[in-house]
């Protein structure tokens, strides 16, 4: 995999998937690259994907101790990033956000990658989520970050889909 300078401005990214394993065949490869180029990384996983899988299937092929012992790589679960009681908190899951690039800049990264997966978002939680990712959104462009959030195809609509595309820069790969 070629290596390539971190965005000097921030890029927001979207993908559909239809599975776990179209979800990996995305995100992996996308975290991989960052973590190659010295960019603290983020994996934020659904329930149905849970960190165990999500570790094991990024590790075929590929290390992941040195990234995680120093610090470059996290994976959590959407739980703890985007919920507040089991709902979803837009203001929690930007707080998190901003804590991250903060903590991760103390430990001398300049640049931040991350990917988020979307397939636990109930209906009733859209409209929040859009405000999330406007404010996000806003974010990222002042800061050398590239982020990709990862949605379900099959969960998705079409005003789903609209309101994804109306708060993301562009999406990441065209076919699924």
């Amino acid at each position: 995999m070629e290596t390539q300078a971190p965005p000097s401005v921030g890029k927001h990214f979207y993908q559909f998937y239809r599975g776990r394993e179209d979800l990996f065949r995305v995100a992996i490869p996308f975290l991989r690259l960052g973590l190659e180029n010295g960019e603290a990384c983020l994996w934020v996983v659904s329930r149905g994907i849970g960190i165990l899988e999500a570790i094991e299937a990024f590790q075929r092929g590929f290390d992941l101790t040195r990234y995680i012992e120093k610090g470059q790589l996290s994976i959590l679960p959407a739980e703890r990033w985007y919920l507040e009681r089991g709902r979803f908190s837009e203001r929690k899951a930007f707080e998190r956000a901003k804590r991250f690039v903060e903590e991760k800049s103390r430990l001398g990264f300049n640049a931040f990658r991350a990917a988020g997966d979307l397939g636990w978002v109930e209906p009733e939680d859209w409209p929040e989520i859009q405000a999330y990712e406007a404010k996000v959104h806003q974010l990222i462009q002042g800061i050398r970050a590239v982020a990709l959030c990862l949605y379900p195809i099959q969960r998705c609509g079409m005003i789903q889909r609209k309101d994804i595309t109306d708060h993301h820069d562009s999406v990441f790969m065209s076919k699924l």
